[in-house]
C-alpha cells in the first residue's frame, strides 16, 4: 500500500507540525546579527517585531545537510512509501538542490520539485498534493498534478519601501536608489521563478488600483478557488486587499496568513502579497 509523505521547506509557510504527512524543513533569518531557525527558534509575531526595527540588516540563510537527511529518515521511520518533496524556487534559493540530493542517500521512491515560487503558492502545492494523496490518487498522478500547478503560479508583491528589497539584491541597488529619491512604489511579480519589477508608480492610490486590475486580469485567466494574502506584519493593507477580493469573488476561498519569513526579509517589513495556483 502506497503511504506518501510530503516534503516542504519553511517559505511555504506550512507549520512544523500543522499536518502529519507535511515534513518542514526550516529555513533560516539572521535579524540584529542573531541567527534564528524558522518556527523553532522564532515565531512570527516575534519575527516581524525584530524585522520592524532590524531589517534592513536581516539575512536568510539555508538549512544544514543535516536537517535535510533528519526529515527524509523521518518519513522513512514512519513508514512512508514514497516521498513527494515540493520545494521553493531555485532560482533563489538551494532548497531544492539540497533536497534532491538528500533523496538519493535513500532507499524509497522520490521526486523533487522545483516549485517556481514561495509563500501562498508553494502552500497551495503542497495542500493539493495532500489532498489528492488523502482522495486515493495514485503518486505518479499527484506528481503530475504539482509539476502542473508549479508550471505557472502566481505571486505578486507591493513592497511598503524598498530598502531591504535593494539590501537584499532581488533589486538592483540603482533601481532601489532611483525609486527612493522619486517616491516611485514598485510592484513586483514572480516569473519563471525569479523576482521581476512590473511596474513603478508614483503614488501608493495608483499603486493599489493598477494592483488590483493586475489581479482581476489574471483571475479571469486563471480561475483559481483559492487566493491568498500576506502580510509581513502590518496586517491593515492585507485586510484592505481581502475585502475587495471577497467583494469582487464572493464565490472564492480567501485566507490570510503572515508572509514567510524568508520573504519577508527580503522584500521587507509591510510587505504584502497575493497569490494563487490553478486549483
Amino acid at each position: 500500500m502506497t503511504k506518501t509523505a510530503f516534503i516542504t521547506d519553511s517559505a511555504s509557510g506550512f507549520g512544523i507540525d500543522e499536518h502529519p504527512d507535511v515534513f518542514v524543513v526550516p529555513m533560516g533569518v539572521i535579524v540584529n546579527e542573531k541567527q534564528y531557525i524558522d518556527y523553532i527558534d522564532i515565531q512570527t509575531e516575534e519575527f516581524y517585531d525584530l524585522l520592524k526595527d532590524y531589517g534592513n540588516g536581516a539575512k536568510t540563510f539555508q538549512p544544514s545537510p543535516q536537517s535535510f537527511h533528519d526529515t527524509y529518515q523521518k518519513a522513512v521511520d514512519q513508514g512512508y512509501t514514497h516521498i513527494i518533496a515540493i520545494h521553493a524556487t531555485k532560482e533563489l534559493t538551494g532548497t531544492y538542490q539540497s533536497s534532491e540530493m538528500t533523496s538519493r542517500e535513500f532507499n524509497i521512491e522520490s521526486t523533487v520539485i522545483n516549485s517556481n515560487v514561495g509563500d501562498y503558492p508553494l502552500r497551495r502545492m503542497v495542500e493539493e498534493g495532500v489532498k489528492a494523496s488523502e482522495a486515493g490518487e495514485s503518486y505518479e498522478a499527484i506528481v503530475s498534478k504539482i509539476r502542473e500547478l508549479a508550471d505557472d503560479p502566481y505571486l505578486i508583491l507591493y513592497p511598503k519601501d524598498l530598502n531591504q528589497l535593494k539590501n537584499s539584491g532581488r533589486v538592483s541597488r540603482s533601481q532601489g536608489i532611483i525609486a527612493g529619491l522619486l517616491n516611485i512604489q514598485l510592484i513586483i511579480e514572480f516569473e519563471g521563478g525569479k523576482l521581476y519589477p512590473i511596474e513603478k508608480i508614483r503614488s501608493k492610490k495608483k499603486a493599489l488600483k493598477f494592483i488590483h486590475e493586475h489581479i482581476a486580469e489574471e483571475i479571469a485567466q486563471d480561475n483559481p478557488s483559492k487566493i491568498g494574502v500576506s502580510f509581513a506584519g502590518e496586517e491593515e493593507e492585507a485586510d484592505l486587499m481581502v475585502a475587495w477580493l471577497k467583494e469582487q469573488y464572493p464565490d472564492k476561498t480567501i485566507d490570510k496568513y503572515p508572509l514567510v519569513h524568508v520573504a519577508g526579509v527580503h522584500t521587507g517589513y509591510g510587505t504584502i502579497a497575493v497569490g494563487w495556483v490553478r486549483a
